[in-house]
């Protein structure tokens, strides 16, 4: 297997085609040997096909993987007794899609023994990434995020969570082959597999796990990417690497000085959260991000992300004197 094969999997829509290109183009401008897995609604396959003719893409229907209707069955199974099922189902897609993302992965590693990064689709990459040291994947993580009821899950599911960590939610998250069967390990301890899919195996593995661990809904109580980031964590004590990326408070786009300014000082990638409903997010995709908002978001951000990693760099050594 070629060390330097990029493989990245991300789950879209049809209304993120534009960003699912550039982002495309800035990844092929990066890396050489490329290959995106696109995973879409069947009724997308053909546009996506359509709009990405010529590239390296492969567009996979959420069918092949798990059906949302099947998702949904298993969903009624397991929450019959739930109180806040009905909530629940209003953010099921939401869910689900992190189903997709798990549950490719591990099968695609398993057939072709190829390392894989699962990817944001409203996320643009601005900068080199080092996914992997040769075959040994690197643990970034941020220091603007830290969900307890993420970790909660997690636990419920792993049976415990590593002395000292940061969250791994930057949007993206790489899996190696090893890493990849050190997590299968790890959820069969929680739930044989037996004779089911992965992808039924993993739908249940977290319907259980968040149905038995919260009492009072919340509606995000599970990350795929903090899942595959403890399970790294809990074997490996290799360090986080903390990254500095824009997410937050963005209402447009960036132009083409923000973004090289954003590579100045460091930023790897920026995320466009337009589908969240709050109002600066409705309509971002069609405008320009103002450059007073811009500069105040990102030396605000800037300032906040260099305190916090001096912070974090000295807990981390005085942890590792404890641990």
């Amino acid at each position: 297997m070629p060390y330097d094969l990029i493989n990245i999997c991300q789950v879209s829509l049809a209304r993120d085609i534009s960003l699912v290109k550039e982002n495309y183009n800035n990844f092929k401008k990066i890396y050489h040997n490329l290959q995106f897995h696109i995973i879409c609604p069947k009724k997308d396959c053909d546009i996506f096909k359509k709009d990405l003719n010529n590239l390296d893409c492969k567009i996979i229907s959420e069918d092949e993987i798990l059906p949302l209707a099947i998702f949904n069955k298993y969903f009624k199974e397991q929450s019959d007794n739930l109180i806040y099922k009905d909530d629940f189902k209003k953010r099921l897609s939401w869910y689900y899609q992190q189903i997709l993302k798990i549950s490719y992965t591990i099968d695609f590693i398993d057939k072709s023994k190829q390392n894989i990064t699962i990817w944001d689709a409203d996320t643009i990459i601005l900068k080199k990434i080092d996914f992997f040291e040769k075959n040994i994947s690197n643990y970034y993580a941020t220091l603007f995020e830290f969900h307890k009821p993420y970790y909660l899950t997690i636990k419920k599911i792993f049976g415990t969570l590593p002395f000292f960590f940061i969250s791994s939610l930057v949007q993206f998250i790489s899996i190696g082959v090893d890493d990849n069967e050190i997590l299968k390990s790890k959820l069969k301890n929680f739930m044989r597999k037996e004779l089911m899919s992965t992808s039924e195996w993993i739908s249940k593995i977290i319907l259980k796990a968040v149905f038995e661990e919260h009492q009072i809904y919340n509606g995000s109580m599970f990350s795929e990417y903090e899942l595959i980031g403890i399970s790294k964590i809990l074997n490996s004590k290799k360090k986080q690497k903390p990254i500095f990326t824009l997410r937050s408070g963005l209402d447009g786009k960036l132009t083409r000085f923000q973004k090289n300014f954003s590579r100045i000082l460091n930023v790897i990638h920026v995320t466009y959260e337009h589908s969240h409903p709050v109002s600066f997010s409705n309509g971002m995709l069609e405008r320009n991000q103002s450059s007073f908002r811009f500069f105040k978001i990102i030396l605000k951000d800037f300032l906040k992300f260099h305190l916090r990693n001096i912070r974090y760099q000295y807990l981390y050594i005085v942890k590792s004197f404890k641990e």
